[in-house]
């Protein structure tokens, strides 16, 4: 019986130190901004050419970028968004400026810049936060309302 009662107060102390032990969760804080987090200065770094007909991408930087990246600026002001394009030696699609907007603000998967006008959705490749080191979306050239070829575009926050 004695016995039987030092084993008890072993498993007891057992658990109380196994317990004890246990480390808290650190509270995760939330998720930076989209839209804090894509307003920056940006430096084009890769662009793959996607065929929207065969399907087959080609890594078209060395060609489509140049000595001198193409740039872009996001910003806001209030309620009104701005995006400028430096265009360098870079094969541009952007225009040179406009107002720009997520499809969702708390969880975009569209970037949509206006360019000369029309409003054009390019699916996001990764979300953007203040902490994100790129910017990546994809945008399509449409050809007599068909997909032809679509642009992946790799930025570098600079």
């Amino acid at each position: 019986m004695k016995t039987m009662k030092k084993f008890i107060i072993l498993i007891l102390a057992i658990q109380v130190s196994i317990v004890a032990c246990k480390k808290e969760r650190p509270e995760l804080e939330p998720a930076g901004s989209n839209v804090e987090g894509i307003q920056d200065d940006w430096t084009l770094s890769k662009v793959v050419q996607y065929d929207e007909i065969t399907q087959k991408e080609l890594d078209v930087s060395s060609v489509y970028i140049g000595a001198d990246p193409m740039k872009m600026n996001f910003k806001i002001n209030g309620t009104d968004t701005s995006y400028t394009v430096i265009k360098g030696s870079s094969i541009n699609y952007l225009g040179t400026s406009g107002t720009w907007s997520f499809d969702d603000n708390d969880y975009p998967t569209k970037l949509i810049l206006n360019i000369a006008g029309n409003d054009n959705y390019m699916p996001l490749q990764r979300t953007v936060r203040p902490t994100s080191q790129s910017l990546e979306f994809k945008f399509t050239k449409v050809c007599s309302g068909k997909k032809v070829v679509s642009y992946k575009y790799s930025f570098k926050r600079s």
